[in-house]
């Protein structure tokens, strides 16, 4: 399937269910390999569609079948956009976002920026990439103060993701839990892998399903 955007299009994949909530799943940093068959990605695809849902994953701009030219994400936050626009556009009453790493990012800078979802799942955020810019932590910040539900997920080895400061991050917004897997990195596979998904299924389920 292909998701249009501004002048080009996206290349998916997408499993639909008339009538059902959508989780779109979004892939980690291209420049790091990271394309939509990622197998934790499709993992998680797979985990929210065996709970019901319908489920979308893309090639952000410019890589594989994916028109456009790549930003290194000053720009794929349109992409999640153009994502949830097309999942609506299929009869998804509800959208939330799962992201991965670099996924988790664009996903969070498409709520800053007015995506309208039910949800945000956010599975090794990587905090080290926004330093301390007050102009990007701003961002996150101003999308979690969308105040749908959030929830975080990584270890408290990730070397990408800050553990502390996602913490600070949740305290005070009722809306938003952290989950944290001790002695677990960046990378998940097998039980830790199969660990990830059935927390992030649960809460996709109960946030995109809640009347």
């Amino acid at each position: 399937m292909r998701i249009p955007v501004a002048g080009f299009t996206l290349e998916g994949e997408a499993q639909l269910r008339d009538g059902a909530p959508a989780a779109i799943v979004c892939h980690p940093h291209p420049a790091f390999g990271g394309r939509m068959d990622n197998p934790l990605v499709v993992a998680l695809a797979d985990a929210c569609a065996a709970r019901g849902l319908s489920t979308v994953r893309f090639n952000f701009r410019g890589l594989d079948g994916s028109e456009g030219t790549p930003t290194g994400g000053a720009a794929e936050h349109e992409d999640v956009a153009a994502a949830v626009a097309w999942a609506r556009e299929q009869g998804a009453p509800r959208v939330a976002l799962v992201g991965y790493s670099f996924g988790a990012l664009m996903a969070a800078r498409a709520i800053a920026d007015g995506a309208g979802v039910a949800a945000c799942a956010a599975v090794g955020f990587p905090t080290t990439i926004l330093g301390h810019a007050p102009d990007r932590v701003a961002v996150v910040e101003r999308a979690l103060d969308r105040r749908v539900p959030w929830l975080f997920v990584d270890g408290d080895a990730d070397q990408f993701c800050e553990v502390g400061r996602l913490q600070a991050w949740v305290d005070g917004r009722s809306w938003a839990r952290h989950e944290v897997l001790p002695g677990r990195g960046h990378f998940f596979a097998g039980l830790d892998e199969a660990d990830v998904c059935d927390r992030v299924a649960r809460f996709v389920e109960e946030a995109a399903c809640a009347r």
